[in-house]
């Protein structure tokens, strides 16, 4: 599944910000064997013959024998520069094999070994760990549930490393492209909230609900999907009988986006809680909301199919005029 264009931009500068130390020898390269180093014949004498042999193999795409040299020159010559570079070397192959978790680990470890380096200094190391934590989220494909749907922990960490390279590399050259992959994480993050607070509506469990909603609004504002969110915290307030909430959270709908269809439903919402339980009133009695059902708690795992959109949530994302004069918390 093709990615966004958001991490594509961001790994394309990024990778500009490596240039190779050293230009490949041709002698080196008529030498290496396509099918994996010979200790006897294929390694070089020196760490930097080794390094260079690497680099060219890199340069080759061929991920396997850069990585096999570069790990002959880390452990043979553990004290030369070389090996340094080796070290980032493995871990800008894994990358490029798709071995996320492998590269994500890879670039820690160099940061945390290496802090006077210069692709340490300037961030590039936390960048890629953040990029590589969240190229290793789940996609969705054929036969898989979305990926909404599935285990958001990899975009979780992926959070923790950009939050590490917000607070240490604040104003570098890529800071730009890390708030372009923040926003889309949290994008990613809060269609997954989005997901499961439709699964407990469609269940008739608002007081699971209204937790992930909240949450969304509060820890994911300014992704673009704020009006859906507000709308259907209002409607879930107002099913739950949390009148001056669901009141509030209308008014903010209707000011914020007055030209999005939410704005506008979230106008006759208002109209009818006016006309249905008066004027605002801070002093209004607010109902239980302790669970009915603690085993209806359960979330969406990735076996559970896609909840089908029922009558019951159908009515309620209908404006009050469209149901005609009935109350808004009934549902067909």
């Amino acid at each position: 599944m093709l990615r966004s264009s958001t991490w594509t931009q961001a790994l394309a500068a990024a990778r500009t910000q490596v240039p190779l130390l050293l230009v490949l020898t041709s002698a080196a390269l008529a030498t290496a064997c396509k099918t994996g180093p010979d200790l006897s014949t294929d390694y070089g004498q020196t760490a930097r013959e080794n390094y260079e042999l690497a680099t060219g193999e890199f340069e080759d795409r061929d991920w396997d024998e850069a990585i096999a040299y570069a790990d002959f020159v880390r452990i043979r010559f553990p004290f030369s520069r070389y090996a340094v570079e080796a070290e980032l070397l493995v871990a800008r192959a894994e990358f490029a094999q798709a071995n996320y978790l492998t590269a994500q680990d890879g670039f820690k470890q160099f940061y945390k070994l290496h802090p006077t380096h210069k692709h340490v200094q300037n961030g590039w190391c936390a960048y890629m760990a953040a990029v590589s934590a969240y190229m290793n989220a789940p996609e969705g494909m054929a036969l898989l549930p979305p990926h909404y749907q599935r285990d958001q922990a990899q975009l979780q960490e992926a959070l923790v490393e950009l939050a590490y390279f917000f607070d240490h590399y604040s104003g570098s050259s890529l800071e730009p492209f890390a708030l372009k992959l923040r926003d889309e994480i949290k994008r990613r993050l809060l269609e997954h909230e989005l997901y499961v607070a439709r699964f407990y509506l469609d269940r008739d469990v608002p007081e699971a609900a209204i937790g992930r909603l909240e949450n969304a609004h509060k820890n994911y504002p300014g992704i673009g999907l704020d009006a859906e969110v507000l709308f259907l915290l209002g409607l879930t307030y107002l099913r739950m009988d949390e009148v001056e909430l669901s009141r509030s959270t209308f008014s903010e709908l209707q000011s914020q986006h007055p030209r999005h269809h939410h704005g506008r439903q979230a106008r006759l919402y208002l109209k009818y809680i006016y006309k249905t339980f008066g004027p605002a009133d801070p002093n209004r009695k607010r109902p239980d909301r302790s669970p009915r059902d603690r085993s209806a708690r359960r979330g969406p795992s990735s076996r559970t199919p896609s909840p089908r959109s029922s009558p019951k949530i159908a009515a309620s994302r209908r404006a009050p005029a469209q149901q005609g004069a009935c109350d808004p918390r009934v549902r067909a």
